[in-house]
C-alpha cells in the first residue's frame, strides 16, 4: 500500500481530482471482494450494459458497439470502467471540462495551421516574385548588351525619319547618265533617300550635297536649284519628328502634327511626279519647274521651325513666332493660309491651359510652357507673400498679342483661387461659365466671332466681382474697416481714455518688466466697454509690444532700397523702451480677409497708431500739469511770478499738441478716410484696386502726418519729447517747488528756449514743404500754430535756427 500511494496521489494531483488516496484504497478493496466472490461474467455485463443503456443518448448504437466488441476479454472491464466513471460525478464533471478545454486547444491549433499555410504561402510567392525580377533584371542587361554589341535599326533611323540617315556610302557612279535616269535619281533624292549621283555631304542642316562629276554641264545648273527643295523638306522632317512626342511642349507638339499633314501632301506631290517620269512625261526641265512652285513654300516653313528649334522655344514663345509672320505675311494668299493654319493649331493647347486658368483659377502645365507659374507655396499666415508670389507671369512664355493683357490674366485666375480657399458653402458658383459657351479661339484681328480678348475681359470682370463681392457681403469688409478704424486709428475716444488710465501703471515700466499677461488682461477689459462691447470684431485686436522705437520703425521702411538700408539691417533691439514707447495693437484675421490686411498694411496701421497714442499720452501728461498749475495758482502773487514761464509754457504745449492731434484726426485721417471709403463704394472694382486705395490712404494719411519725411518727423518728435521732459520734470518737483526757485527758473528757461527753436524749425520745414508743393494740407498746421504772428518773424529770418 505504501508503495502505491505516492503514484496514486501523483495521479489525483494530475487529474485535478477531489478523492483522496483513502477513497481509492476503499474501492480497490471492493473491487477485489467482488472478483473474490466469483460474480458470473454474464450476470456483471448484463447489469453494466442496463445501466449504461438508461444513461445513453442513442442506446440502440451502442448495443451494436458493445456486441462488436465482446468477443474481447477486456470488454467488460472497460463497461465497469465507465460504469464507474459515470457513477463517480466529480469526475463526469472533471472529464466534461477538460473535452471542452481538449475542443478549444483543437480549433487554436487550427487557426494557427491555417495562417502557418498562409504564411508559407506568401513566403512562396514572395520567393516566385523575387526569381521574376531577377530574371527581368537579366534580360534587361543582356539586352543592353546585346545592342551596344549590335545596333538595331532604330539606332540609325530614331524617328523612322523620312529625311536622310546615316549610312555608310561606298562609292559614286562613275558613269555619265541619261537624263530619265538623272530624274529619278532626283525624286528619290527628294524623299529623303541616297542616291547613285546626288548624296548628301553630312547630315548637318543647312544640307548640302555632292553632285557627280560625270553629270552633264547643262544639267549640272538645274540640279542644286532643285535641291534646295531637299534641304527644306530635311529641316521640316526633322522637327516634326522630334516634336512629335510632349517631352518639348504640346504647343510644338500641335505644330509638328500640322506639319506632317503639310508633308503628306508635299509627298503626294512627289508620287503625282514619279507617275509622269514612270510614263516618260516628266523632264528635268518640268521638273524644275514644278519644284520652284513648292520650294517657295516649303523654305518659309522651314526657315520658321528653323528659328523655334535653333532658339529652342516653346510655349508661349513659339506662338509669338508665329504670331510675328502672321503679322508680317501680306502677299501670298497660300502663304497666309498656311501659316493660319500653323498659329491656329498650335494655339489650341496653349487657349485649354489659358481656359483653365481664367474659368476655374487652375494651373494646367505638364511640360512647363505655360505663361501662369505656381510657387508650390502654401497658405499660411504669410498671406502677402502668397498673395505676391504664389502665382507668377513669366514674361519669356507670354505670346506677343497677350503681352497687353497678361496682368488681367494674371489676377483673374488668382481671384478665382482665392475664391476657392474662402469658406463659402456653394463652391461651383465659383467657376466661370458663359451663356454662349465662350471659347478661347485665336484670331489675328480678333473679330466678333473669335473675340478672344473679349472673353478674357468677360471672365476678368466675373472674378474680380465675385471675390469682392464675397469679402464686402460675406466677410463684412467695410465693418471690420470700421472697427481697425476705431481701435488703430483712436477713433473711439472712450476706449484712448480708458486705455491710458488702467494700464498707466504697466504702461510706465520698462518693457522687460511689464507682465505680458496683465496687460492683455487690462486691454481686454478696455475693449470690452462702452462703445466696444457691440464690436463684433473687438475679438481680432490683439497686443504686441514692439523691441524698437517708433521712429527706427519709421525709418526702416523709408529706408527701403536706399543708400541708407545697411544702417538698419545690423540694428539691436532696444532694452530701454519704456511700455508706452513699444506698447502696440495687432490684428488677427483669417482668410480671405488676411489678403486686405497683410503684414504691410498692418504695419502702416500700427505707425499711426503708436504716433497718435504718443500724442494722446503726452496730452495727458500736460493736462496733468495743468492740474498741479491750478493748484500753484492759489498761492501769494509774490511767490507765483516765479511760476508765470512755466504756465505760459505748458499752454503753449499743450496747444502745439491739439493742434496736431487735431490736425492729424480731422485734417488728414477723416478725410482721406471719407476719400477711401468713397472709393470702395463707387469706384473699386477687383480687389487689387481695393488694396492700392487702401494703400493710397495709408500713404497720404503717413505723408501728412509727417512720418515719412525725416526732417517734419524728427522735428515734432523732438517737440514732443520736450512736452514729456517738461511734464515729468514738473510733476517730479510739485512737492519741493518753493525750496529751488532759481533752478526752476533756470530749467524752464532752457526748456523753453528748446521748446521755440524747434517749433521755429518745424515751421520752416512746412513753409519750405509748402513752397514745393502747393496742394499739400501740411501748410494748415502751419496757419494753426501761427495764427497770431507768434512766429512769423523768426520763420522769415534768414539765418536757420538749430536747436541743441
Amino acid at each position: 500500500m505504501d508503495r502505491a500511494r505516492i503514484p496514486i496521489e501523483e495521479l489525483i494531483t494530475s487529474f485535478k481530482s477531489t478523492s483522496t488516496v483513502e477513497d481509492i484504497f476503499d474501492k480497490l478493496e471492493v473491487w477485489n471482494r467482488n472478483d473474490s466472490q466469483q460474480i458470473p461474467l454474464e450476470h456483471s455485463k448484463e447489469y453494466t450494459l442496463r445501466k449504461l443503456l438508461l444513461h445513453s443518448e442513442n442506446p440502440v448504437k451502442l448495443k451494436e458497439k458493445v456486441q462488436s466488441i465482446e468477443k474481447n476479454k477486456l470488454a467488460n472491464k472497460f463497461m465497469e470502467l465507465i460504469q464507474e466513471i459515470r457513477e463517480d460525478k466529480k469526475l463526469t464533471v472533471f472529464m466534461e471540462k477538460r473535452y471542452k478545454e481538449y475542443e478549444k486547444d483543437t480549433s487554436c491549433s487550427e487557426v494557427v495551421q491555417y495562417y502557418k499555410d498562409e504564411i508559407e504561402k506568401r513566403n512562396e510567392f514572395q520567393k516566385q516574385r523575387q526569381i521574376k525580377k531577377e530574371i527581368k533584371e537579366k534580360k534587361i542587361i543582356l539586352k543592353k548588351s546585346v545592342s551596344k554589341q549590335t545596333p538595331l535599326w532604330k539606332n540609325l533611323r530614331k524617328y523612322q525619319a523620312l529625311d536622310y540617315f546615316n549610312i555608310p556610302i561606298t562609292c559614286y557612279n562613275t558613269t555619265n547618265p541619261e537624263e530619265h535616269d538623272l530624274v529619278g535619281d532626283i525624286l528619290s533624292c527628294l524623299q529623303g533617300f541616297h542616291t547613285k549621283f546626288i548624296n548628301p555631304n553630312n547630315l548637318e542642316i543647312p544640307l548640302t550635297f555632292s553632285i557627280n562629276e560625270p553629270i552633264d554641264p547643262q544639267f549640272k545648273c538645274i540640279v542644286p536649284k532643285i535641291l534646295r527643295l531637299v534641304s527644306a523638306y530635311t529641316i521640316i522632317c526633322r522637327y516634326s519628328e522630334e516634336n512629335r512626342q510632349s517631352h518639348n511642349g504640346y504647343v510644338n507638339q500641335a505644330l509638328a502634327c500640322y506639319i506632317s499633314k503639310f508633308i503628306r501632301d508635299y509627298l503626294n506631290f512627289i508620287i503625282c511626279l514619279e507617275n509622269q517620269h514612270k510614263s516618260g512625261e516628266l523632264s528635268l526641265q518640268s521638273l524644275s519647274f514644278a519644284a520652284q512652285a513648292h520650294v517657295y513654300k516649303m523654305e518659309f516653313v522651314a526657315r520658321i521651325v528653323s528659328i523655334i528649334t535653333q532658339e529652342k522655344k516653346k510655349g508661349g514663345q513659339t506662338l509669338s513666332v508665329l504670331h510675328e509672320e502672321m503679322t508680317q505675311c501680306y502677299i501670298d494668299e497660300s502663304l497666309k493660309k498656311l501659316l493660319a493654319g500653323m498659329v491656329e493649331v498650335s494655339t489650341i493647347p496653349f487657349f485649354q491651359s489659358l481656359e483653365k486658368w481664367i474659368f476655374k483659377g487652375q494651373v494646367f502645365d505638364p511640360c512647363d510652357e505655360f505663361m501662369i507659374k505656381c510657387g508650390n507655396l502654401i497658405l499660411n499666415d504669410d498671406t502677402e507673400k502668397y498673395w505676391n508670389r504664389c502665382y507668377t507671369v513669366r514674361n519669356e512664355y507670354v505670346p506677343s498679342y497677350l503681352e497687353k493683357f497678361k496682368e488681367i490674366i494674371l489676377r483673374t485666375g488668382k481671384y478665382l483661387n482665392a475664391l476657392y480657399h474662402c469658406n463659402i458653402p456653394n463652391k461651383s458658383n465659383l467657376i466661370y461659365t458663359s451663356t454662349n459657351n465662350e471659347k478661347l479661339v485665336y484670331s489675328m484681328w480678333c473679330s466678333d466671332s473669335t473675340n478672344y480678348l473679349k472673353t478674357i475681359n468677360n471672365a476678368y470682370m466675373f472674378a474680380s466681382s465675385s471675390l469682392l463681392n464675397v469679402l464686402l457681403i460675406d466677410y463684412d469688409l467695410m465693418n471690420r474697416l470700421k472697427s481697425i478704424k476705431r481701435y488703430f486709428l483712436l477713433e473711439q475716444g472712450d476706449f484712448v481714455v480708458h486705455l491710458l488710465d488702467v494700464c498707466d501703471e504697466e504702461l510706465k515700466k520698462p518693457t522687460d518688466d511689464i507682465v505680458y499677461n496683465r496687460l492683455e488682461s487690462l486691454l481686454d477689459i478696455c475693449l470690452r466697454v462702452n462703445v466696444g462691447c457691440v464690436d463684433q470684431y473687438k475679438d481680432d485686436i490683439k497686443m504686441e509690444l514692439k523691441k524698437d522705437p517708433l521712429s527706427f520703425q519709421i525709418f526702416k521702411i523709408l529706408a527701403i532700397q536706399t543708400e541708407k538700408e545697411k544702417d538698419y539691417t545690423n540694428f539691436q533691439p532696444s532694452s530701454n523702451l519704456l511700455g508706452i514707447q513699444s506698447f502696440c495693437l495687432g490684428l488677427t484675421t483669417q482668410w480671405p480677409v488676411s489678403l486686405i490686411f497683410n503684414e504691410t498694411v498692418i504695419s502702416n496701421y500700427q505707425i499711426l497708431f503708436r504716433l497718435l497714442l504718443l500724442c494722446k499720452n503726452v496730452e495727458r501728461q500736460l493736462l496733468k500739469v495743468w492740474l498741479c498749475d491750478k493748484h500753484l495758482k492759489k498761492i501769494p502773487d509774490s511767490s507765483a511770478i516765479t511760476y508765470k514761464k512755466a504756465f505760459n509754457l505748458r499752454q503753449n504745449m499743450l496747444l502745439f499738441v491739439q493742434n496736431l492731434e487735431y490736425y492729424m484726426f480731422e485734417e488728414v485721417i477723416e478725410t482721406q478716410w471719407q476719400a477711401f471709403t468713397s472709393a470702395i463704394q463707387y469706384k473699386v472694382k477687383n480687389v487689387d484696386e481695393l488694396l492700392d486705395e487702401q494703400q493710397k490712404f495709408l500713404n497720404l494719411c503717413l505723408k501728412n502726418c509727417m512720418v515719412t519725411n525725416p526732417d517734419l518727423m524728427k522735428s515734432s518728435r523732438y517737440l514732443l519729447e520736450l512736452c514729456t521732459e517738461f511734464s515729468d520734470y514738473i510733476l517730479l518737483s510739485k512737492s519741493h517747488l518753493n525750496h529751488l526757485k532759481l533752478d526752476f527758473e533756470k530749467s524752464i528757461q532752457i526748456l523753453e528756449n528748446k521748446f521755440t527753436a524747434a517749433m521755429i524749425d518745424l515751421l520752416k520745414c512746412i513753409r519750405k514743404m509748402s513752397r514745393l508743393d502747393s496742394g499739400n494740407i501740411i501748410y494748415n498746421f502751419l496757419y494753426r500754430m501761427d495764427f497770431n504772428g507768434m512766429y512769423t518773424e523768426q520763420i522769415n529770418m534768414d539765418d536757420t535756427i538749430l536747436y541743441t
